[in-house]
């Protein structure tokens, strides 16, 4: 089944999305026509966040969407010491050079890509404090997403859901419609997509390029799985169920806050995470 993000009205989008979900389809998001100020923001936990996403982003852009990146934290603990050596500072370094050289290759212009740069603790999650909350909170507002992309709720890690958290936080305060789109990670468990979107062996390809711009995370993926981080992400792509032979997906599972009664559909707690 096909969805437009938005077709004549959001009405008209969520009673479609309501239906799915009582039937257990999965819709194949192909035509996300913009709506509200149009403004979708990739709302990353970590550099090399949006490169998993890259081609519901893209598709996105390609429809009109003011898309941003916001990458809340450095991501040095995933960088391994024979990589860039044991000092921090280094291993931040090599994480913000992966993420321009792979938003660079993605054609996102240069002021819509924003680095938080969030306070991390010692073992490289981020810090659940209220300054950290509040500066994420600050962003929001200033970009006022309709649309945000990020990891699913109840992802394994622990950084990805405390975005997720202070995200929903956000969005029930809004008086005004936005949508969330929790994407699935390797490590994903019960996850139950209301959306995806589906792509092609050439696609995947230059999916493969972007995601291959973050050697830190290729280097440790070899080290740790065997394979590069590229292959390991589009592995979960190819393996989505229901899809055409040859083909991959994106799947996310959809949040909606309505900006009047501060409470999302489905109701937080509807899904059961690892």
């Amino acid at each position: 089944m096909n969805l437009p993000l938005a077709s004549r009205s959001e009405t008209d989008w969520l009673a479609g999305l309501r239906r799915a979900m009582k039937t257990g389809e999965c819709l194949d998001l192909t035509e996300p026509v913009p709506w509200g100020r149009r403004v979708a923001l990739a709302l990353a936990p970590h550099p090399d966040d949006p490169e998993t996403i890259a081609v519901t982003l893209r598709l996105l852009a390609a429809s009109g969407w003011e898309l941003h990146w916001a990458i809340v934290t450095s991501g040095w603990s995933g960088v391994p010491d024979d990589f860039a050596g044991p000092g921090r500072a280094a291993k931040v370094e090599a994480r913000k050079r992966e993420q321009l050289a792979a938003a660079r290759l993605f054609g996102l212009p240069e002021d819509r890509l924003s680095f938080l740069d969030l306070a991390e603790d010692e073992t490289g999650s981020l810090a659940a404090t209220t300054r950290n909350r509040d500066r994420l909170f600050a962003l929001l507002k200033r970009l006022g997403p309709d649309l945000v992309l990020l990891p699913w709720r109840f992802d394994a890690n622990a950084t990805h859901r405390l975005v997720y958290q202070w995200f929903a936080a956000w969005a029930a305060e809004v008086a005004r419609p936005v949508a969330a789109l929790g994407n699935e990670d390797p490590k994903t468990l019960a996850f139950q997509p209301h959306l995806r979107v589906v792509f092609d062996a050439e696609t995947a390809r230059w999916k493969e390029r972007l995601l291959e711009c973050h050697k830190s995370q290729s280097a440790r993926n070899l080290a740790q799985r065997g394979h590069t981080f590229g292959a390991r992400i589009l592995a979960m792509n190819r393996a989505s169920p229901g899809i055409p032979a040859g083909c991959y997906a994106e799947r996310f599972e959809v949040e909606y806050w309505d900006g009047k009664s501060g409470v999302s559909t489905p109701e937080t707690g509807r899904a059961q995470g690892p």
